[in-house]
């Protein structure tokens, strides 16, 4: 068993130039994910300069399953008006990166399938028929099933025209069309900015990139200051497996309460079910092992099935589960809180920011609004439980399912974090995320030290793997 996405097994692909000197472009991206690329795409006749802080492809669209499809489990909004547009946004998504997969010929697996949303129990079903009115405003043909046997749901909708790829090929597709019309360059990590005479000054590596036009496309925003993020979000964390079957079914499904998600892939003629489950906060979830185990006991007692590749994946959950994309401020742009669903929310937030820098009318663009009022109540709800979090994190040195190899001590006022490896060496990192100082958790199955306030990961040498943290934690050897 491979711990690691399916998607990233085999992948093979020589990096980008790093940023070394001074820069100077029109228009700078940053972040080379579904965001960063499909942006790109639309600005490729600008002067635009991308970068990532590692190599395009690996980032968190690498851990989704990469499923195109409107029937989500998010589509109720309490507005009518919200609800239309959200879901109209989410098919324009899907047609687009149909657009360009067959414009540019990506062989990224692009499969047509069907895409069912179904209730376990009473309280979804009655969910799924307020969905099933949204679905009618639009003139959006489905079916109904009742007890179709689809994973013990009791009632389901079926619709014919969404999608699966294989994201880590559509993304190293997007970037070798785009090689030739822009400058990308990897391993580069930016970690401040300011705005002198209408100008970005972006610190990258150790030189700095001035540019017109910013667009932060990073996941989660790497600075506090952009839009508030911290205070308008939370972090979802999710455990997926994909499992070897007899046959690739053709369809997509999630359970209208979000906690169950599955597809089918084929891979060197071999058929996988890719599964996700066990999603919920990022607080909550953060024994990996254990989890990780429960898993794997779950899928083979309902499935009976042996899993080859588990990987756990990162959501930033918008107060509304609505991007939160577009203009934050004088020719700066933001992208984040994609609450689950980042191929089309990213693609089609690519679309509302390229359309803002051209000039170009976008009905999304309210929708997405990164200063818009959010949901008051949830806004308060998520900040006291990452408060929680935060105090927890404080509290809390050594955690009952850490093992021998892991401690975490003070020394001189100063809080670190110690694993022993195999050979019995010690690797010693400061236990504070540089991001908003929560303390930090080490992840056993991975071997990295994990972030419980917003998901900054370093590996046991303190070297920061995926941010919004753009600092290690590394103490320097004396």
């Amino acid at each position: 068993m491979f711990n690691n996405s399916i998607w990233l097994k085999g992948v093979k692909t020589k990096a980008n130039k790093k940023v070394t000197k001074d820069l100077e472009t029109d228009i700078l991206i940053i972040g080379g994910g579904i965001t960063g690329l499909t942006t790109a795409y639309f600005l490729k006749g600008k002067k635009v300069v991308l970068i990532d802080k590692d190599k395009i492809g690996y980032g968190k669209t690498a851990f989704s399953t990469g499923k195109l499809t409107y029937l989500q489990d998010n589509l109720l909004k309490g507005n009518k008006e919200k609800e239309n547009l959200y879901l109209q946004s989410q098919i324009d998504a899907l047609n687009i990166v149909k657009d360009i997969v067959i414009e540019n010929n990506i062989k990224c697996d692009y499969e047509s399938n069907l895409s069912f949303l179904y209730a376990t129990n009473k309280k979804e079903k009655r969910k799924i028929k307020k969905i099933e009115k949204i679905l009618t405003r639009n003139n959006i043909s489905y079916k109904i099933k009742e007890n179709n046997n689809l994973y013990n749901s009791i009632y389901s909708i079926k619709v014919d025209d969404t999608a699966v790829i294989n994201p880590v090929k559509y993304m190293l597709g997007l970037k070798e069309v785009l090689t030739k019309k822009i400058d990308i360059y990897e391993n580069s990590i930016a970690t401040d900015f300011e705005y002198i005479d209408e100008r970005f000054k972006v610190k990258v590596n150790n030189s700095y990139i001035i540019a017109k036009i910013l667009i932060v496309a990073t996941h989660y925003p790497f600075l506090i200051s952009l839009g508030l993020i911290p205070f308008k979000t939370h972090i979802e964390k999710s455990f997926l497996a994909a499992m070897n079957i007899d046959k690739n079914k053709k369809f997509n499904a999630i359970s209208q309460n979000g906690n169950h998600s599955i597809r089918f892939y084929t891979r060197e003629q071999e058929d996988y079910m890719v599964y996700c489950s066990v999603s919920n906060r990022l607080s909550k979830n953060i024994d990996n092992e254990k989890i990780s185990k429960n898993l794997l006991w779950e899928i083979k007692s309902r499935f009976n099935n042996k899993v080859k590749y588990i990987w756990s994946n990162i959501d930033v959950m918008s107060s509304d589960l609505i991007p939160l994309s577009g203009k934050l401020d004088k020719n700066l742009y933001i992208a984040t809180g994609y609450s689950t669903w980042g191929l089309t929310n990213g693609t089609i937030s690519a679309k509302v920011i390229s359309d803002l820098i051209l000039g170009l009318d976008n009905k999304y663009t309210s929708l997405l609004d990164p200063n818009r009022m959010s949901n008051i109540v949830n806004l308060i709800v998520n900040n006291m439980k990452t408060a929680k979090t935060y105090i927890l994190s404080k509290a809390i040195k050594n955690y009952s399912f850490y093992k021998k190899e892991v401690v975490v001590y003070t020394e001189n006022g100063i809080r670190y974090g110690k694993y022993t490896d195999d050979n019995n060496v010690e690797h010693i990192v400061y236990n504070k995320c540089p991001h908003m100082k929560c303390n930090l958790i080490f992840n056993s199955l991975d071997k990295t030290w994990d972030c419980p306030c917003h998901a900054s990961r370093f590996d046991i040498d303190g070297n920061v793997i995926s941010g919004p943290a753009n600092y290690s934690i590394k103490v320097e050897k004396k």
